[in-house]
């Protein structure tokens, strides 16, 4: 398993569910005193090369963060970057899960374990579960994802084609390649399928066609592969003194999400935890994100609204269309996969045009809601500007599908850039590493192409913005860079001046939007 990780490393990006901000929010909501992300201790079971705990560290500087990694290769790719930052609270370490000494590594405030649990024996996972037992602090929280029965089965489908495929086929490239072939092949045979389960894997497929070569490998091909009823990973967890808080999809906690007859049918159940395993069934649900917390901390199994309305907020969403802050006729915000998001109260669309405006910045709930209503009322939505409980019932919607994201400290920067414009040097490490993504500072993937991670590198606050577009053009003529699309721009001097000009400032701004720019 090693020598195949080592092969190819895994793409690690930010999760942004898995951030101490993100879970000690989620934990406030059930009544449990959690620590602040600016101040804590956390432990990745699976780090890979960092790409989800260095932005943390770069951002939380008073906090420490301690990854173990199997891949030895994939632990120097990190170490280098953590070098080239200079960053003094952060340990990157190879290490084996089932050789951890929990009096060695001590205590921490978040445990986190992302694409761990599934896909090792069932003594690491015993050992995962020890550890997080062990070394979780008092009001401590721990993540971990999984697969999940009975929804997993259908995903299983292909594992077991992929395994075929590629039975006699050695080496992560020539498994990779085999598997995309077996992949066409069975996307040709089955256009124009109409059963259910078919177009379940032809959505699949598509997907898995689209992604980095390390997912299709690491998640279908890798030796271990397991999924569970999610009463039986509670029942693990019990086992090790501990219990299950929520998930980080906090809107699959509730039945409301579910059609009418199946919210009938599951109504005579009284036992939270059974209702849960439920909605799986019907939902046939096939990965979860889990946090746990340890067995002696008392819950609250009621979300605290006003503890919720005590958060700062942001959203990295996008109007399509027109505003429509006069009455409640939905309108669709789009989210950075442009997946469509229907908003229909007047101050709940209201509320996400400001925190369009204003990301990253973090408007508390009283600031959100006067600017909302104020907005309202100028767009001849008076009736509805007072309705501070129906904004609270939708924006809670809202975060409970992640549209929304709440923190427990604000974020006070600027969506500006100067005339000197500057990367943080997190950034421009990550974009001269030629990774696919750069972390935000809300701890959220932002895709580049070749342009964009070249502008990236040379924001080191020395350029003005003519003389950056300058240099950029020189480098499009000299055909050592392309522009934006993947093609060379069919124009040339003042021209090529104008569009790479358009791409920078359109490009800078992203930036600051993303807190990239310091």
């Amino acid at each position: 398993m090693v020598d195949f990780y080592d092969e190819l490393a895994y793409e690690t990006n930010p999760f942004p569910e898995t951030h101490p901000g993100n879970l000690a929010a989620l934990g406030r909501l059930f009544g449990i005193s959690t620590v602040s992300p600016q101040q804590c201790r956390v432990l990745e079971l699976g780090s890979a090369t960092g790409g989800n705990l260095i932005p943390m560290a770069w951002h939380l500087p008073h906090s420490e963060f301690v990854g173990v990694e199997l891949s030895s290769a994939q632990v120097a790719i990190g170490q280098r970057i953590v070098g080239q930052l200079n960053l003094q609270n952060i340990r990157l370490d190879v290490g084996d899960i089932l050789e951890l000494n929990p009096a060695v590594l001590g205590q921490f405030d978040y445990i986190i374990a992302h694409g761990v649990y599934s896909w090792v024996p069932s003594a690491v996972r015993e050992k995962i579960l020890a550890l997080v037992r062990d070394c979780l602090s008092p009001h401590g929280l721990a993540y971990i994802s999984y697969n999940l029965l009975p929804g997993w089965r259908m995903r299983g489908s292909l594992r077991d084609l992929l395994l075929h495929a590629t039975r006699e086929v050695s080496g992560a490239d020539a498994k990779y390649h085999a598997a995309i072939s077996a992949l066409r092949r069975l996307q040709h045979a089955l256009q124009g399928a109409e059963a259910d389960s078919q177009r379940y894997v032809q959505k699949e497929i598509a997907y898995l066609l689209d992604s980095h070569p390390s997912y299709l490998l690491h998640e279908y091909l890798a030796g271990e592969n397991n999924a569970f009823l999610f009463s039986e990973f509670l029942a693990d967890a019990e086992r090790h003194e501990l219990q299950y808080v929520c998930e980080t999809d906090l809107h699959t906690l509730f039945d409301t999400t579910l059609s009418m007859p199946a919210q009938a049918a599951l109504s005579d159940i009284d036992d939270p935890l059974q209702h849960e395993q439920w909605m799986d069934f019907v939902r046939m649900r096939a990965f979860r994100k889990s946090i746990l917390c340890r067995a002696d901390v008392p819950l609250e199994r009621v979300v605290d609204v006003d503890v919720f309305t005590t958060f700062f907020y942001s959203a990295n969403l996008r109007l399509k269309g027109k505003e429509n802050l006069s009455n409640t006729k939905p309108v669709v915000f789009l989210t950075p996969d442009n997946t469509e998001l229907n908003v229909t109260h007047p101050l709940s669309k209201a509320a996400l045009l400001y925190l369009q405006a204003v990301h990253p910045y973090t408007p508390d709930f009283d600031e959100l809601y006067a600017n909302a209503a104020e907005r309202v009322r100028q767009a001849g939505g008076k009736q509805f500007a007072n309705a501070r409980s129906e904004l609270v019932s939708e924006w809670f919607s809202l975060y409970s599908y992640r549209a929304v994201y709440g923190h427990l400290s604000p974020c006070l920067l600027k969506p500006e850039w100067s005339e000197y414009p500057q990367a943080s040097a997190l950034a421009r490490v990550q974009a001269a590493e030629g990774w696919q993504s750069v972390a935000s500072i809300r701890h959220q993937a932002l895709s580049l192409d070749a342009f964009s991670r070249r502008l990236l590198q040379v924001l080191d606050g020395t350029h003005t913005v003519p003389e950056l577009i300058s240099r950029l053009c020189e480098e499009v003529e000299a055909g050592t860079l392309q522009i934006p699309g993947g093609k060379q721009s069919q124009t040339s001097g003042k021209g090529l001046e104008k569009e790479i000009s358009t791409n920078v400032k359109h490009l800078l701004t992203v930036f600051a939007q993303h807190g990239l720019i310091v």
